[in-house]
């Protein structure tokens, strides 16, 4: 067997039973790996109306067939649950070397299941896998616990996914870190993690990848480090990281003042990323088998936070507790809340959404400091932010309430339905610092679209209008429009949509970094396919490649659909569809008076996608046609049943 390891590991925290299975070479196929191992076990598993937190929930950790190989960036990982935030799919991806050394130990899977009778990790040697006990870990931060187990295990360069006191007090939206700093951020599988008293994955692996064609493979890979050498989005990230779409997105009107309400202000520069690298930037860093090394670490040298280091920030580690919650005068303010999100191991992004839009609820008069416990809840309020976040990773005062995402929250507090219209939520989940009324209508598209809500850079990825300019011709060779690259515009954007979630679907199956894919377009499908095939020895084409993605989403969104969420959940919030993009002082910005066209766009994506467009369901015939029988049996009674409540509840469909 070439490029994966040939098995999954369990382990039960309750039973403290530890099993490995084969995984055959048809189910190889079906499904890559990462993304698609992970999503099949949630599917087939976790039945759609158990609770998250329940014991027997699954939370997957899943590598691909080419982690820890020489291809471009290949350490990531995809964590998939049921989300606690949105009760429903839920993964995210996180970079770092966990992932490398986890196939090394022998393993393309991990699940993890039951709940331990106290904090625990699992040390996992190669073989040797044991449950050890965590309790003098629990409550410590990442870079605390790290080199404590690091210690206690006797080697300094093992890697470690671990959670933070945000997943331990079962935040709904605390995330995973491995290496300390690298995050998987979205849907909160963090606090399902904590619910089963698992602090972390410590792991060692003396294996190594074994490689069908290793002449071939590094020809493969020496030909794509060339072209990394002159990649225009490579040198960006390089040398000022993803804090490089600052002053990009203040010119074009889609940087997230007060909660969306403004697309730009004219002190955006001040935590840009040319700022950042000559004030408070201490190194770079790389992920594993990185040509691109985007990571940053930061030193805060003045001010009351002097001192101060961490790992990051990028652009959505920033934004969010920073100027969408109307902080942007101190860039150290900014600094300082990112170190903060991190220690705590929160989601970045759903915990500024949440400060944020209980911060608009306090602008419009909807809760007072009766109900915030005295804050005021004033934008650009950087000691009340920072309250707010030691709250929130503490479950204390507001920030218990807060706790729950912002959603939830509106409703523990008995707001209006009004107050909804300020959470900037799909799904459930808060959308990312990017505000398609200016970044793009494809963004918007797949903001209603993406298969675990609140959609963001890591899922559907429409950076062919982000970054495709920087690459003349590209939009034609693969969407064959290239006007689809101009951000406010419907040209070609449902297709755009369908063909980078696909894409990015496959890209998570390999787990390799889709800033060498998508930011960057460096590497492209042929040459993923090329490396697979390097490794695999096996005769993967670029039509099947694209119809794993394919099958991958479908089923996802047939998770969905078994929680009756299908078409009249796929929009978006109504800031974006109703008010048209204000002015904010800033002479250059180009997208004033733009409002998003969901509805010109979501029928046409139907099309391509062969869903139906009355409930949102993949087909039938779609199911199978892409071996999905089974989930085609389990929606059968479900579409009438949509169309029913619909019908009962009098529901409008937006487009």
């Amino acid at each position: 067997m070439y490029g994966w390891a040939g098995q999954r590991l369990r382990v039960d925290l309750t039973t403290g039973e530890i099993t490995k299975e084969p995984l055959s070479y048809e189910y190889r196929r079906k499904w890559i790996g990462g993304r698609g191992f992970n999503s099949d076990v949630i599917y087939n598993e976790v039945p759609a109306d158990m609770d998250p937190f329940d014991p027997r929930t699954r939370v997957c950790f899943g590598m691909g067939p080419v982690s820890g190989t020489a291809a471009p960036s290949t350490g990531r990982v995809t964590v998939t649950c049921k989300s606690p935030l949105t009760g429903g799919f839920g993964d995210s991806n996180m970079g770092g070397h966990w992932g490398a050394e986890v196939k090394y130990a022998g393993y393309d899977q991990i699940i993890v299941q039951g709940r331990a009778k106290h904090p625990v990790y699992i040390w996992i040697d190669d073989d040797k896998v044991e449950i050890r006990d965590a309790r003098h870990l629990w409550g410590k931060f990442a870079r605390e616990a790290d080199p404590m187990i690091k210690q206690e295990l006797g080697d300094e360069d093992i890697h470690i996914m671990m959670i933070g006191p945000a997943g331990e007090n079962m935040v709904r939206f605390a995330c995973t870190f491995n290496d300390v700093w690298r995050a998987a951020g979205r849907t909160g599988h963090g606090a399902v993690i904590g619910s089963k008293n698992l602090k972390a994955i410590a792991t060692r692996g003396s294996g190594t990848v074994k490689i069908a064609d290793p002449k071939k493979m590094m020809e493969v890979c020496n030909r794509l480090r060339q072209a990394f050498k002159t990649d225009p989005m490579k040198i960006g990230l390089n040398t000022i990281g993803s804090l490089c779409l600052i002053n990009v997105a203040n010119r074009d009107g889609w940087f997230p003042w007060n909660n969306f309400q403004f697309g730009s202000h004219p002190l955006a520069s001040n935590m840009s990323g040319e700022v950042h690298a000559e004030t408070v930037l201490k190194h770079r860093e790389g992920c594993y088998a990185c040509p691109i090394a985007c990571g940053r670490f930061t030193e805060i040298r003045d001010g009351k936070y002097a001192g101060e280091n961490f790992g990051g920030p990028e652009y959505e580690h920033a934004v969010p507790t920073g100027p969408r919650c109307g902080i942007i005068e101190d860039a150290n303010d900014i600094w300082h809340n990112a170190r903060l999100t991190n220690d705590y191991g929160l989601d970045a992004i759903e915990c500024g959404g949440v400060i944020s839009s209980a911060m608009e609820w306090f602008q419009r008069g909807l809760i007072t400091t009766k109900d915030t416990g005295g804050l005021e809840l004033t934008w650009g309020n950087a000691e009340v932010v920072d309250t707010l976040i030691n709250q929130i990773g503490q479950r204390k005062g507001f920030g218990n309430i807060l706790a729950e995402g912002a959603d939830r929250a509106a409703d523990k507090l008995g707001l209006p339905k009004e107050a909804h219209y300020y959470t900037i939520t799909t799904r459930g989940m808060t959308l990312p610092g990017d505000d398609p009324r200016g970044l793009g209508f494809g963004y918007g598209l797949s903001f209603a679209m993406g298969t675990r809500g609140g959609c963001d850079h890591l899922r559907s990825l429409c950076c062919l209008e982000l970054s495709g300019a920087l690459y003349p011709g590209l939009n034609t060779k693969l969407l064959g429009d290239e006007s689809a690259n101009k951000p406010v515009t419907t040209n070609g954007k449902p297709y755009m949509v369908y063909y980078e979630e696909n894409q990015k679907a496959t890209t998570d199956c390999l787990q390799v970094c889709c800033f060498t894919t998508h930011w960057s377009y460096a590497v492209l499908t042929p040459d993923q396919v090329e490396y697979l095939n390097a490794v695999t020895g096996l005769d993967f084409t670029e039509e099947e490649f694209q119809e794993i993605g394919e099958r991958i989403v479908n089923l996802e969104r047939a998770y969905w659909n078994r929680l009756m969420s299908g078409v009249r959940e796929d929009t978006v919030p109504e800031r974006f569809l109703k008010e048209p993009m204000p002015p904010n002082g800033v002479d250059y910005q180009t997208n004033i008076g733009a409002t998003l066209p969901l509805n010109e766009m979501l029928p046409k994506y139907y099309q391509y996608r062969d869903w139906d467009s009355k409930t949102g369901f993949p087909s039938e015939r779609k199911l199978k046609q892409l071996g999905l029988d089974y989930v085609a049996k389990d929606l059968a009674p479900l579409r009438s049943k949509y169309l029913s409540d619909a019908e009962k509840k009098k529901v409008k469909y937006y487009y």
